[in-house]
């Protein structure tokens, strides 16, 4: 059918990896007749939490062949869009360029789609803004996203990759919450002026609506936002 694209759903593991071919899928669920369906294709990075931290430190020409590995087989299957479905990965890996280099390398229209080029968008819309990241490569990668539109933005982040380990384990949502001191953590950045936190790592939508009973504050997802960003292409 015409109206069915390949998608590859690049995450640092396979929990995240699968959380968000479950995004994919529900979107393709909720579609008018006749929209576009995406066949979201599973390709995760390393095998646990352990190695994807191993990875975002390795040096820049390691994180590009294990790109390589995984964009070069699916973009001979026809794949052109790519949605990276991880903060961490995006904010220790330059995407943007690694898209253009692949597309005059294929001679095809390579896209990619990543949590930072929606905190790009949106940075100027909020003077203060809160971040819980995974890790600080993330909250860091945030953070510049953010000043690359808005230079005066304060940024409030964190990165607690116990907490990423807590959702692979299959801890409840609201444990989570209470267990790390999250609403502690959203009254600390309520208090600091902040407008919206930003749920920067795409395990964390899985405790977002826990989060959401113990804040007023506006909770960011950027998920939904690369998905139009890909369905409007």
């Amino acid at each position: 059918m015409d109206n069915i694209r390949k998608v590859a759903v690049i995450s640092g593991t396979p929990v995240d990896t699968q959380m968000g071919v479950d995004f994919i899928e529900k979107k393709n669920s909720e579609a008018t007749e006749g929209a576009v369906i995406f066949d979201a294709r599973y390709c995760p990075v390393s095998e646990d939490c352990d190695a994807q931290i191993r990875f975002q430190y390795t040096d820049d020409d390691g994180k590009r062949a294990a790109m390589d590995a995984l964009f070069d087989p699916e973009i001979a299957a026809g794949t052109r869009d790519f949605f990276i479905y991880c903060n961490s990965l995006s904010g220790a890996f330059g995407f943007d360029a690694y898209a253009m280099s692949k597309s005059a390398e294929s001679g095809e229209d390579i896209r990619v789609y990543t949590p930072l080029q929606v905190y790009r968008a949106m940075g100027e819309k909020y003077a203060r803004v809160g971040v819980i990241a995974a890790n600080n490569i993330s909250a860091h990668g945030i953070e510049e996203a953010f000043m690359a539109t808005n230079p005066d933005v304060y940024v409030i982040g964190t990165g607690n990759m116990a907490i990423v380990r807590a959702i692979e384990d299959g801890v409840a949502p609201g444990e989570i919450v209470d267990s790390f001191g999250l609403e502690k953590m959203a009254a600390y950045m309520e208090a600091c002026g902040v407008e919206a936190i930003v749920l920067g790592c795409t395990h964390f939508p899985y405790f977002k609506e826990e989060l959401a009973k113990v804040t007023d504050l506006p909770l960011i997802d950027p998920a939904d936002e690369m998905y139009r960003a890909m369905l409007d292409y």
